[in-house]
């Protein structure tokens, strides 16, 4: 990762940003190529969402709420800055190629909100069943009202998550947004989602 990202992430990181994680690798491209995207797009593979911010002049440290192959984590993430030099030993994060943020622009109450929802994920198993239905080949054969019948059943059990439901279930939590939960979102969609972010 360069040092630039990490320091735009060390300044600029606010309560409840959602952080999109690129990678390049036969395996972390996995979701991408599943799940729906644009042809002409560099999806990311991941997302999640960063709470309890706290920063000094030679720290930064959140709180990162995610949905992975290992079940919901809710993990603490640390950004050092030494002199001109910006790093972290989250080796997750110093493996990607680029993250990127997009603002939320919560307020306290609603943070809160949407981190008694993290914590009430960590340890959820993943949903396997919702990754797989997110193939592109699945939107293509499945008429819409269909689509949206077989996730408004499988949202019932909200626990099982894939990261980016995850994100949207997360998000309504907070009382800030009524995001559709009767459909699926990839991790480029959600960073799409109209009318969400105050940076974008």
């Amino acid at each position: 990762m360069r040092i630039e990202n990490l320091q735009n992430i060390f300044e600029n990181i606010q309560e409840g940003t959602v952080l999109a994680f690129y990678r390049k690798g036969f395996f972390v491209q996995l979701v991408p190529f599943f799940t729906r995207q644009s042809h002409n797009d560099i999806a990311p593979q991941h997302v999640a969402i960063a709470y309890e911010i706290k920063r000094t002049e030679k720290s930064c440290s959140f709180m990162l709420s995610e949905q992975g192959f290992h079940g919901g984590k809710y993990r603490p993430v640390e950004i050092t800055k030494y002199g001109d030099l910006y790093f972290s030993q989250d080796v997750y994060f110093m493996k990607q190629n680029f993250i990127e943020m997009f603002f939320t622009g919560m307020t306290p109450e609603q943070a809160k909100l949407g981190i008694q929802d993290a914590i009430r994920q960590v340890g959820k198993k993943y949903g396997y069943s919702r990754f797989v239905l997110t193939a592109e080949i699945f939107e293509k054969i499945l008429p819409i009202s269909f689509q949206r019948k077989i996730f408004a059943k499988l949202n019932k059990k909200e626990s099982e998550r894939v990261c980016s439901s995850h994100l949207v279930f997360n998000m309504n939590s907070t009382g800030k947004y009524n995001i559709p939960t009767d459909e699926a979102y990839s991790p480029n969609e959600v960073i799409k989602l109209k009318n969400v972010y105050t940076n974008v």
